[in-house]
């Protein structure tokens, strides 16, 4: 059988993924026969939201979904290092940006690169003199080789994920079974966060995807606002744009860097720029920051 959602917030391996760290809403205890009557097979994946939100509303007013919504953003300016203090993440690794492989880790391949191909077109240039090949031949291979560093360059200066795709590929072909669980695992906790958050701060899951082998978390409202000709209110924005850098901060917090964020941050630039009234560009850094601060969070005023 599916599991209860509730069962998944008490999983204490999926607790540190948790960006904000709400304290337990104040006591809506039902009586026990009210607990014992709460349904949570009226919970259905794919349902109308409003389907799913009335279910959670009324496990909430029952006492068996005391979670649900007990969590309250308090916007205000964030300093990047501020976050990083907060958090206890040092600033590099928040950086969004952030790759399996580092700026020294690419100089050294070019390097590479550059020295082998010098090497090579030398080598071909001399061994087919030797040999008495066509000197088309000879010097179309020579150019070739000594081609090749200008092409990784021109293609690292435009779309330089593109370079990494074959050695990526070549990981997960020979990656490990320790390997293939670690990968899992930091996409699981990634996307623990983004249902966590959305948990707490009211906001319905649709679905918890699988595809090729790795989940991905539906928030209705996310999809809502990706939608032609949706915009998002103001009152939306904080709680959205937590959800979308929550997994961000759980990578980051456990692995030192975040590696699959480059879909959440892209989806939280489209939120913001739907955002009515228009927030500025300045805000909208501060607001980035902001969502990824924990904070002491219930049902109570919100402490800034």
């Amino acid at each position: 059988p599916r599991p209860k959602p509730e069962m998944l917030l008490q999983l204490p391996a999926l607790l540190p993924a948790l960006l904000l760290r709400p304290t337990p809403a104040p006591s809506r205890a039902a009586p026990p026969c009210a607990a014992a009557a709460a349904d949570w097979s009226r919970l259905v994946e794919g349902a109308p939201r409003e389907a799913n939100l009335a279910a959670l509303e009324e496990l909430s007013a029952a006492g068996a979904a005391s979670l649900w919504k007990s969590a309250k953003v308090s916007p205000r300016p964030v300093s990047l290092g501020e976050l990083s203090r907060t958090t206890k993440i040092p600033e590099a690794a928040l950086d969004p940006t952030a790759t399996e492989y580092s700026l020294q880790d690419i100089q050294d391949t070019f390097v590479k690169v550059v020295v082998g191909c010098t090497v090579g077109a030398v080598a071909w240039a001399a061994g087919s003199d030797a040999l008495g090949l066509d000197a088309g031949l000879r010097f179309t291979g020579t150019y070739l080789l000594a081609g090749v560093p200008i092409g990784i360059l021109a293609i690292g200066s435009t779309a330089p994920g593109i370079l990494f795709l074959p050695i990526e590929a070549f990981k997960k072909a020979t990656a490990d079974e320790e390997a293939r669980r670690g990968a899992l695992q930091r996409v699981c906790k990634h996307e623990a966060s983004h249902l966590l958050c959305a948990y707490v701060l009211g906001l319905p899951v649709r679905e918890v995807a699988v595809s090729d082998g790795q989940p991905q978390v539906v928030v209705y409202d996310e999809e809502l606002a990706q939608q032609p000709g949706v915009f998002v209110s103001a009152d939306q924005i904080s709680s959205l744009a937590v959800v979308a850098v929550s997994g961000l901060i759980a990578e980051a917090s456990a692995y030192g860097k975040a590696l699959g964020a480059n879909a959440d941050l892209k989806l939280l630039n489209e939120i913001l720029l739907r955002c009515q009234p228009p927030i500025p560009a300045g805000k909208q850094q501060e607001l980035s920051r902001m969502t990824a601060r924990p904070s002491p969070m219930s049902d109570s005023p919100p402490i800034a």
